[in-house]
């Protein structure tokens, strides 16, 4: 029995995402998003060897995610549009960064919905559908040779064409979303969905089915028997997005949830400490009767004490100055000796790091490793070591120790972007959880970078 959908302030969502049947796609390089308190939802095809694929979709999907967590102020399209150039910017830098990632990209179809507009936002052949009063319109247009000839009927050739793309993020310096606002109707309904689904599914089905199931993950449910009977040649993915309310004018911009104002003021009231009924008093006066006063006490008594206390103190003091004087001749001492050898061994370990980069950039990754290896017993809270062990272990095909090696750079205060290549080889390792971890430390670090800058 299929799930019924999610409900959101707005309607109902379904969601399917799956890799399909095809034994050369083994990994799901799809991905999503729907954040349901902004009006958010984004699919994702990734594109690349290996599961590059899978991190520059999962990449995208996590930035978004951070950067549309909170409600935003002010124009959302401009926005939206500066988050997709700092994505852009990210995973090109991955991909030229290691070479198991060259080629890294993905495709992404964004749905953002406003009081009484939507924003559709793509790059790639990840579509976006509107379906109103019956109809189904298709919302964008591929960015593939097909799409930008205009040709006509599919020769082989054409159908080669049909799935090269010309636009994704990740490929060139510069990405250029097709992005447009509309106007928002009550009973609308959006479908967002990457190739996988229009291989195998018409947009003539498409309006079949969205006209006679109502119900969102019934949908999803259906998309996803239409490709398995099909051969489900593809990784597929399709959210279906629901709007029954649209904000009337007279309502204008959203605003913030009623009693956030409250909650804060409350949140600061409560930081304050509150003391018990009567501590002030009852356990002070207890203290003040357990101990007597100076003022009680017999004046040879005070004077006796006063006698043995300043003696305690002067030789407490004369050992404390010996003990400093001897620790001091004996660090000297130490620093004499060592002085050398220490700058010695500096000198041995950067000899080494410097061999093994050479050898890195050489593609000669097993020799590097093999010097990293050696040279790290010269130095080993060098972070410089790590991320190069972790770079070389990366291109080695061994992901999980990439990762422990980036994870130790970043212990040892390394480059921002060891919390970058953590996440890519925890993602590569199938640890998606500890990849999701460091890439939000990742897009944290960054953004309070730039925050001076006025960047996403």
């Amino acid at each position: 029995m299929s799930a019924t959908a999610k409900q959101f302030r707005r309607g109902s969502y379904g969601l399917v995402s799956d890799r399909g049947l095809n034994p050369r796609r083994p990994v799901n390089e799809d991905s999503a998003v729907a954040l349901e308190d902004v009006g958010l939802f984004a699919v994702a095809d990734g594109v690349g060897g290996q599961n590059a694929g899978e991190i520059a979709s999962r990449m995208a999907m996590e930035i978004l995610r951070h950067h549309f967590s909170r409600r935003t102020r002010g124009d959302r399209m401009r926005y939206l549009e500066q988050v997709i150039t700092y994505l852009n910017g990210v995973l090109r830098e991955m991909a030229m960064s290691e070479e198991s990632l060259s080629g890294m990209a993905t495709t992404l179809a964004v749905l953002l919905l406003e009081p009484r507009h939507a924003i559709i936002c793509h790059i790639g052949d990840s579509r976006v559908y509107r379906f109103a009063a019956g109809k189904l319109h298709r919302e964008t247009i591929d960015h593939t040779l097909v799409e930008a000839e205009h040709l006509g009927g599919l020769s082989i050739l054409e159908y080669t064409k049909k799935y090269v793309l010309t636009r994704a993020l990740g490929i060139g310096e510069e990405v250029i979303p097709d992005v447009k606002k509309i106007g928002l109707e009550p009973n609308t309904v959006f479908l967002l969905c990457t190739d996988g689904i229009t291989r195998h599914v018409t947009d003539e089905e498409l309006q079949d089915l969205l006209a006679h199931e109502p119900d969102p993950q019934r949908v999803c449910d259906r998309l996803k028997e239409l490709c398995y009977e099909r051969g489900a040649r593809d990784n597929f993915t399709a959210i279906v997005v629901r709007v029954d309310s649209v904000a009337s004018r007279l309502r204008g911009a959203e605003s913030a949830p009623v009693g956030e104002g409250r909650k804060s003021m409350g949140s600061a009231l409560g930081e304050r400490p509150v003391l018990p009924a009567g501590s002030d008093t009852s356990e002070a006066s207890e203290d003040r009767k357990l101990v007597p006063s100076e003022s009680e006490q017999p004046l040879t008594a005070r004077l006796g004490h006063s006698r043995r206390a300043y003696g305690v103190v002067l030789l407490l003091a004369l050992l404390s100055a010996i003990v400093l004087f001897l620790a001091g001749m004996t660090v000297e001492r130490w620093r004499a000796e060592r002085g050398g050898a220490s700058l010695w061994t500096t000198d041995r370990a950067h000899a080494y790091l410097d061999r093994a980069i050479e050898r890195f950039r050489a593609g000669q990754y097993a020799e590097a490793e093999r010097i990293l290896e050696e040279g790290m017993r010269w130095d080993p809270l060098n972070g410089l070591y790590h991320h190069w062990l972790g770079r070389t272990r990366f291109a080695l095909g061994k992901p999980r120790a990439a990762a422990e090696s980036f994870a130790r750079a970043v212990e040892l205060g390394g480059l921002e972007a060891d919390l970058l290549f953590a996440a890519a080889a925890w993602y590569a390792a199938g640890e998606p959880e500890r990849a999701h971890d460091f890439l939000q430390r990742y897009v944290r670090a960054v953004t309070v970078g730039q925050a001076s800058e006025g960047a996403p």
